[in-house]
């Protein structure tokens, strides 16, 4: 994960740790090494301020770290144990410091700050496995989910209106795509340019889908497919990735031990 000033590359590794890499002119180098999870870590996420950071383990815990970037110190403020199983994927909101992560437990779960601890929000549940990741839509007010149970769920932010000014927000899974899939979806990407929503997955293929445009304001939320590359690796599609500043460019990566990159144009049809 790059911090947004570009000068700083977090990665997550199986021996347990986290490394902080500064951009030099020659290459890289550590300037911090965290330590704590008790099993291999499996994501990190830097968030949009750049004065926190975020990883989550095998060890069914996801951890807030505050960074100071002038010292390049790493403090962890926060233990966060809401999930029962492993948690393999975190990623922050856009624009908040709200946090949301992926589990085996079959749930996502969102984070907040709350005085000078940090405490699970929501929890949102209806996947009936894994859940492999999960992608923020550039406003924010929205959240996607894939999972192995081969489906992509759609969350949306609710109005609290009625609910109280000290009540939480809640989420509601407005859309779930279910029959596009194969196998175990491993990665999902929304696109903050397009609104275009790419999957990897176990099938090998790739795919994209766009929001179909409603008939009128009480329309349900739908998503089309809208494009399918059914060989796009020879193995497990395990990652997607959007260019933040181009549109359409999407990178994609396998068990092949490939790297693909794919231009993708909206149909006409959508």
């Amino acid at each position: 994960s790059w911090s947004p000033c570009g000068q700083y590359l977090a990665s997550a590794s199986f021996d347990g740790t986290t490394c902080v890499w500064k951009r030099q002119q020659d290459g890289f180098e550590v300037v911090a090494t965290l330590e704590g999870h008790e099993n291999e870590v499996k994501s990190v996420a830097w968030a949009p301020s750049g004065t926190l950071l975020a990883t989550c383990s095998r060890d069914k815990s996801v951890w807030v770290w505050e960074v100071d970037d002038e010292e390049e110190e790493f403090e962890c403020v926060s233990v966060l144990s809401a999930h029962t199983q492993d948690v393999k994927h975190v990623v922050w909101h856009p624009t908040l410091q709200l946090l949301a992560s992926a589990s085996y437990d079959d749930t996502v779960r969102l984070y907040r700050e709350d005085d000078d601890d940090w405490l699970c929000c929501a929890t949102l549940e209806g996947h009936t496995s894994t859940v492999w990741a999960v992608a923020w839509d550039s406003s924010g007010q929205r959240l996607v989910s894939c999972s192995d149970d081969r489906t992509l769920r759609v969350w949306q932010r609710q109005d609290s209106e009625g609910q109280g000014s000290g009540s939480e927000p809640s989420w509601k899974c407005v859309c779930t795509l279910s029959g596009y899939h194969g196998r175990s979806i491993y990665d999902v990407a929304w696109c903050h340019l397009t609104g275009a929503v790419a999957t990897a997955c176990g099938d090998d293929a790739v795919r994209v889908f766009e929001e179909v445009t409603p008939v009128s304001p009480m329309s349900p939320v739908t998503f089309g497919l809208a494009a399918h590359v059914a060989r796009a690796h020879a193995q497990d599609v395990n990652g997607v990735a959007w260019h933040p500043r181009e549109p359409g460019l999407l990178a994609t990566c396998g068990d092949d031990g490939d790297i693909a990159f794919w231009q993708y144009q909206r149909p006409e049809s959508l």
